[in-house]
C-alpha cells in the first residue's frame, strides 16, 4: 500500500529548496507528534503505548522516497534529546528509528505494492506483521542503548524493549494508512446524508469512548466489558465508509483509549503498568484491526461483484453480438423482434422490417479471399449503423444477409429508408470491392402477425429484388404475406 517512489536518489540540484523542505517539515512532524505523547512516557527509555512518530516515518518514506530519511533521523535525535538523553544516546536511537522506518517501507513495498490503500484482506494482516517485524529494529537498538547507559536489570531491559516495540509497532499500524489514505486524491464532495451519517457516527463513538475511558460510567456497570460496546461502531464505520473515514475513528478511538488509560482511568487502570499496557495494546490491535480489515474485505467483495457483473454482461453482450461487425446477431434479432411485437400490439403501432443481401459478395470472397470479404461485411454493419435511430436495429442475419427493425415506423417511411441505404451502399462501391444491395420491406401487421411471418414476408420481398435485378429495394406484396412453402431459399441467387 505504498505509493510508487522508492529510493529518489542523489539529490538534484533543480530543487535543493523543496527536498530541504521536505526534510525539515518531516523533522518538525516527528518532534512535534513526540512531545505530543511523549508525557505519558514511561522512563528511561520513554516508550509510551502508541507512537505516532514511527508510523509518520514510515508513511513519508512510502509518500517522499527514502532520501527523506534524514528528517526521521533528526526529528528522533531532538525528540530524545528533550527527555535528557546523552547525545551518543540519542544518535542511536535517532539512527533505528530511522533504520525502522527504511526497513519497513522497503518491505510494504516488496510484499503489498505500491498503492496507498489495502486492496486484499491479506494487505492488513502482511501490513501488521510487517508493523511488528520492523518495530523490532528501534527498539532493539534502543534496549542496547538503554544498556550501555543505564544500569538495568534483564527483567527492566525487556520491559523497556517491549514497551517500546509495542509502542512503534502500534504507531504504525494506527498511523501510516491514517496518513496514506488522507493523501490520496478523492472526491471531496459528499451527499449531505452521507455527510450526516458520518457526524453521527463520530458523536456516537467519540462518545462512547471517552464515557467508557474517563470513568463516566464506572461504578455503575463493569466497565471492562463496556469495551466491547465500541466495535459495533468499528463495524458501522467499515462497512458504510472508505479506509480514510476507518482510519481516523481508529485513529481518534485509541488516542482517548490510551490518554485516560495512561491518567489512571478507564477499565485497564488499576493494574500493573505492564499488564495495563497489555490490555490497551490488545484494546488497540482489536479496534484497528478489525475496522481495517473487515472494510478490506468488503471492498475487496464489493469489487469482486462488481467485476463479475461486468465479466456477465460482457458474456451476454458476446452471447447476442456478431464477432466480426459488432452488430446483434440472429439469436438477438429472435428474441427483440418478437417482444416488439407484442409491445406495437398492445400499442397499436407498425414495425417495420428490412432485410438486406449484399449483391456479388460470393465473388468478393472467390476473387479477393475471405479476408477482404470479412472487410467489407464489417464496413457493411458500420455503414447500415450510420443509417438507423436509437430506437432501431441492426443484425448480422448470417452470411451477408442483415436485417433491420424499425419500430413505430409507417411503410413509406420504411420504403425511404431502405432506398437511402440502398444509395449509400451503392456510392460505396468502390470501397466495398464492387457489391450493392438487395432490400426487401415488409410492415408489422400488413404483411405478417408474428415475427415468424413478418421475416418470411421480408424474405419474399428481397427474393423479388434479387429477381428484378438486384441493387434495388422491393416491398412486400399482401398476397406474399400468405406462406409459400413451395419457394426454397436456395432460389436466391448469391454471386
Amino acid at each position: 500500500m505504498s505509493a510508487a517512489t522508492g529510493d529518489a536518489g542523489p539529490m538534484s540540484d533543480a530543487r535543493p529548496l523543496s527536498y530541504a523542505a521536505q526534510v525539515v517539515l518531516l523533522a518538525a512532524a516527528y518532534f512535534a507528534a513526540a512531545q505530543l505523547v511523549m508525557g505519558t512516557a514511561i522512563p528511561p527509555g520513554y516508550a509510551t503505548p502508541a507512537w505516532p512518530s514511527s508510523g509518520i516515518a514510515l508513511a513519508a518514506v512510502l509518500l517522499l522516497g527514502n532520501r527523506v530519511w534524514p528528517g526521521i533521523w533528526l526529528g528522533a535525535v531532538l525528540a530524545s534529546v528533550t527527555v535528557k538523553s546523552s547525545m551518543a544516546a540519542a544518535l542511536l536511537i535517532g539512527t533505528g528509528s530511522t533504520l525502522e522506518a527504511l526497513a519497513g517501507a522497503a518491505l510494504v513495498q516488496r510484499y503489498l505494492g505500491n498503492s496507498q490503500r489495502f486492496e486484499r484482506g491479506e494487505d492488513v494482516i502482511e501490513f501488521v506483521a510487517i508493523a511488528a517485524l520492523c518495530a523490532t529494529i528501534a527498539s532493539s537498538v534502543a534496549a542496547v542503548t538503554l544498556a550501555l547507559v543505564h544500569l538495568l536489570s534483564w527483567s527492566e531491559l525487556l520491559v523497556n524493549w517491549w514497551t517500546w516495540w509495542q509502542g512503534d509497532a502500534m504507531g504504525i499500524v494506527i498511523v501510516t494508512p491514517l496518513i496514506l489514505s488522507w493523501s490520496l486524491r478523492e472526491d471531496a464532495s459528499l451527499r449531505f446524508h452521507r455527510l450526516a451519517e458520518g457526524l453521527c457516527l463520530a458523536v456516537l463513538v467519540l462518545g462512547l469512548t471517552y464515557l467508557i475511558f474517563s470513568d463516566g460510567v464506572a461504578g455503575r456497570l463493569p466497565s471492562l466489558p463496556l469495551t466491547f460496546a465500541i466495535l459495533p461502531f468499528v463495524l458501522w464505520a467499515a462497512l458504510r465508509f472508505g479506509q480514510r473515514e476507518v482510519a481516523t475513528i481508529n485513529a481518534l478511538v485509541c488516542a482517548i483509549a490510551a490518554w485516560f488509560t495512561l491518567h489512571g482511568n478507564g477499565p485497564f487502570s488499576g493494574m500493573p503498568t505492564s499488564t495495563s499496557f497489555l490490555l490497551l495494546l490488545a484494546f488497540m490491535g482489536t479496534v484497528v484491526g478489525t475496522g481495517l480489515l473487515l472494510n478490506v474485505v468488503i471492498s475487496e467483495r464489493s469489487r469482486a461483484i462488481q467485476a463479475l457483473g461486468r465479466a456477465l454482461r460482457d458474456l451476454k453482450e458476446e452471447a447476442i453480438r456478431d464477432p466480426l461487425t459488432g452488430l446483434y446477431n440472429r439469436r438477438f434479432l429472435k428474441d427483440y423482434l418478437g417482444r416488439e411485437l407484442i409491445r406495437a400490439k398492445r400499442n397499436r403501432a407498425f414495425v417495420a422490417l428490412i432485410m438486406l443481401d449484399l449483391d456479388h459478395f460470393k465473388r468478393v470472397n472467390d476473387t479477393a479471399g475471405h479476408q477482404v470479404g470479412d472487410r467489407v461485411l464489417a464496413q457493411t454493419g458500420t455503414l447500415l449503423r450510420d443509417h438507423i435511430r436509437g430506437s432501431d436495429i441492426v443484425c448480422r442475419y448470417g452470411g451477408e444477409e442483415f436485417v433491420l427493425v424499425l419500430p413505430n415506423t409507417a411503410l413509406e417511411n420504411a420504403r425511404v429508408r431502405g432506398e437511402e441505404i440502398c444509395s449509400a451502399i451503392r456510392g460505396e462501391c468502390n470501397r466495398l470491392n464492387g457489391v450493392t444491395a438487395s432490400l426487401g420491406v415488409a410492415l408489422y401487421p400488413d404483411h405478417g402477425a408474428s415475427a415468424e411471418a413478418l421475416m418470411r414476408a421480408a424474405d419474399r420481398a428481397l427474393y423479388e429484388a434479387k429477381r428484378a435485378g438486384r441493387d434495388q429495394v422491393r416491398i412486400c406484396a399482401r398476397d406474399f404475406a400468405k406462406p409459400r412453402s413451395s419457394r426454397p431459399r436456395a432460389i436466391r441467387e448469391r454471386q
